[in-house]
C-alpha cells in the first residue's frame, strides 16, 4: 500500500499537467461555471507545480532550491498584499491570499513548462 502511495505522488509530481487536465474535466463536470472549474482546478494544483518545480531544479541542477522558492513566495505574498494596499486602502487578508495563490499557479505553471523545455533540450544537447 505503500508502494501506490509513493508510486502515485510521483507520478503526479513529475506529470503535473495531466494531474490538472484530469482535475479541471471533474471540476468542470461538478461546477456549473466554466470559471469556477478553473479557479478551483487552479487552487488544487498550485503546490503541485511548486513542488514539481521544486524537483525539477533538483534533477536538472542536482541542488535543493526549497528556500529559494519559500523566499520567492514569500516575495509573491508581500506583494500582493502591496498591490491589494494601493487599490483598495484596505487589505483583506483572504482576498490577497487568493490573488497570491492563482499568481503563484500562473507563475509554476510557466517555470515547469520553462525548466521541461530547458531540462529536454539540455539533455539532448548535453
Amino acid at each position: 500500500m505503500m508502494e501506490f502511495l509513493v508510486f502515485s505522488l510521483a507520478a503526479i509530481l513529475t506529470l503535473p499537467v495531466p494531474v490538472l487536465l484530469i482535475f479541471y474535466v471533474f471540476a468542470r463536470k461538478f461546477k456549473r461555471h466554466k470559471w469556477k472549474a478553473i479557479h478551483q482546478t487552479a487552487n488544487f494544483t498550485a503546490p503541485i507545480f511548486i513542488l514539481s518545480v521544486h524537483v525539477l531544479l533538483l534533477v536538472i541542477f542536482e541542488q535543493n532550491f526549497f528556500a529559494f522558492i519559500m523566499i520567492f513566495l514569500l516575495i509573491l505574498l508581500g506583494l500582493s498584499l502591496i498591490v491589494q494596499y494601493r487599490k483598495d486602502h484596505d487589505v483583506q487578508l483572504k482576498r490577497a491570499f487568493k490573488g497570491f495563490w492563482r499568481v503563484s499557479f500562473l507563475v509554476f505553471t510557466l517555470f515547469y513548462l520553462g525548466l521541461t523545455v530547458y531540462g529536454l533540450v539540455d539533455r539532448l544537447l548535453g
